[in-house]
């Protein structure tokens, strides 16, 4: 049975955690402090102890907590309290009501005996935790929140951890004699990329921080991990987090209002960031959605690209304005940079492709770091890996039939019954969307088969699907993928091959029939790894519906 308790922290808390804590000093505990505006969650095998301790430390008594709850159960050993706390932590954090003092170092997935059974403990305790108004939201409004999807204190896996040391150990060391500054993390969709950026971002700002709270830290592993990495790195300066994509760039200013030692001022465009300047560190989140220059006639950015491209000229950099990208802005602007990118999510005309984008960034290159690990799919690296061999095969590829176990994928007939079911998971479990490819031009009402459709302009609405400029670096529940017109099946070539004449985003379109189709099929490998739990699908081409039914029905 979970045994919650909450006291006043005040003169007395220390007499009333020693007269009636159920299961004695020596049992492991996990505890939260809070006030209306501040949270601190730990775990600890001695209660006393360790409130004794807080109370005598003055940056924590700054806090000026007013209530200290104890979370218990009779069942309880170090590896559970460490899950709890973990739960506790990324749950509280996303939930938005107070900021947590905690910092999020040391925090990585592991299993322990009977892991699974305690899942349900946990919920019973959040529960619990509802009633005496220490948390105010549910585990599903929080689940399905965009700050919980990109918590700092997220447990990384395997992967992300070796790319957090790979970092930890380059950092001091890059801005070095041949001018080597970079490091380069990729992955393909779902590895985690977002995630990793941000936890970063609130580790180095923490070890920045002299006022931080490591000292807080119960856990010895975890508090040697943090030195280390704090006399490994140091202090770093000036520290921006540059977001190419307008939409996902929002989410992280809402997020970093909530973190503590973050704020949405550390946010930037590129543009932004190349005016602000003078970055020791610039972390760059999707960078494969820098532009190389916006062709799309009467758009602003292109005077912004002019007036930014003759500075550059003017300086250091040679050629013509052409020749420059964000991603030279981004070089100019920082000492150190950090690039999360994936050649295969680069879906634009004015993206920078892989040889340019390989080209700019030799001169400054220290190190590349590849994350493998699919986190989004819970069909893992084997769904993913197999819908790109059905999206790219042909005649000549030997492609068998494979089930996804843990995944929900079907290709629907119709796409009133792809409506239904779509609709029928979002009332179910939220964040579930229509997904659409380049078939339709920005302005265009949507229609397929007779039903109309609009694009999602920000607005809730059962009528709006989404595109692929708007859902990118986003997660879904259940994702329900339309392909339109511009994609069909080839019979006689055995591939999935592009109508041209039925491509309506200008911002998709490629030179060059290849290039097109690679591009055109990464837009919709890219939609169809946006679902947490399954995809569903809808061709409007009937060869093509066929075909992708053969093999993932």
């Amino acid at each position: 049975m979970n045994s919650i308790v909450v006291y006043k922290y005040d003169d007395y808390v220390l007499n009333c955690i020693e007269e009636q804590w159920l299961y004695g000093k020596n049992w492991p505990i996990v505890y939260i402090y809070y006030n209306d505006k501040y949270a601190y969650v730990g775990e600890t095998i001695d209660a006393v102890n360790r409130v004794k301790q807080h109370r005598n430390e003055d940056a924590f008594e700054k806090c000026g907590f007013k209530y200290i709850c104890l979370i218990s159960n009779k069942t309880f050993n170090k590896s559970v309290a460490l899950d709890l706390e973990s739960f506790l932590i990324k749950h509280m954090e996303a939930e938005g009501k107070r900021k947590l003092i905690n910092g999020n170092g040391g925090v990585c997935d592991h299993d322990y005996f009977y892991k699974e059974a305690y899942e349900d403990d946990f919920k019973e305790i959040w529960e619990g935790l509802l009633e005496r108004k220490v948390v105010q939201k549910s585990l599903f409004d929080i689940e399905n929140s965009e700050l919980y999807k990109y918590s700092p204190y997220k447990s990384l896996n395997e992967d992300q951890v070796h790319a957090v040391h790979e970092i930890v150990n380059r950092l001091p060391n890059i801005r070095n004699k041949n001018g080597k500054t970079m490091i380069q993390v990729i992955g393909g969709a779902g590895t985690g990329k977002t995630i990793l950026a941000v936890y970063l971002i609130k580790l180095l700002v923490d070890i920045n921080n002299k006022e931080n709270r490591w000292k807080y830290i119960d856990n010895p592993e975890e508090a040697e991990y943090i030195k280390w990495v704090s006399d490994k790195i140091g202090s770093i300066g000036k520290i921006g987090f540059v977001v190419p994509m307008k939409q996902l760039r929002a989410t992280m200013k809402k997020l970093f209002k909530t973190i503590d030692g973050l704020n949405e001022a550390m946010i930037y465009s590129p543009k932004e960031a190349y005016y602000e300047s003078d970055f020791d560190l610039l972390i760059v989140d999707e960078a494969h959605r820098l532009y190389k220059k916006n062709y799309l006639p009467g758009a602003d950015l292109n005077i912004t690209f002019n007036e930014i491209n003759k500075e550059l000229m003017a300086e250091r950099f040679t050629g013509t304005e052409d020749d420059y990208t964000e991603l030279d802005w981004i070089i100019k602007s920082s000492k150190r940079q950090i690039l999360f990118y994936d050649e295969k999510q680069a879906i634009r005309s004015t993206d920078i492709g892989r040889v340019r984008f390989n080209r700019i960034c030799e001169p400054y290159l220290s190190e590349t770091i590849e994350l493998r690990s699919q986190m989004r799919c819970q069909g893992g690296n084997g769904y993913y890996d197999y819908v790109r061999d059905v999206l790219f095969s042909d005649d000549s590829t030997n492609l068998g039939y494979k089930k996804i176990d843990n995944y929900e994928i079907k290709v629907t007939n119709t796409i009133k019954q792809l409506d239904t079911i779509i609709s029928s998971k979002d009332a179910q479990c939220g964040l579930c969307k229509l997904l659409a490819g380049p078939a339709w031009s920005k302005s265009e009402l949507i229609n397929i088969d007779g039903k109309e459709y609009h694009w999602f302009d920000g607005k809730k609405d059962s009528q709006s699907i989404y595109s692929i400029h708007k859902i990118q670096g986003f997660d879904l529940n259940y994702a329900g993928v339309i392909f339109g017109k511009e994609v069909y099946y080839d019979k006689d070539k055995g591939s999935i091959e592009i109508d041209v004449t039925h491509l309506k985003d200008d911002r998709t379109k490629r030179d060059g029939e290849i290039e097109m189709r690679n591009y055109i099929l990464n837009i919709y490998l890219t939609l169809m790894t946006r679902g947490i739990k399954g995809t569903y699908i809808y061709a409007e081409n009937k060869a093509l519906r066929d075909y992708l039914k053969k093999y993932l029905n």
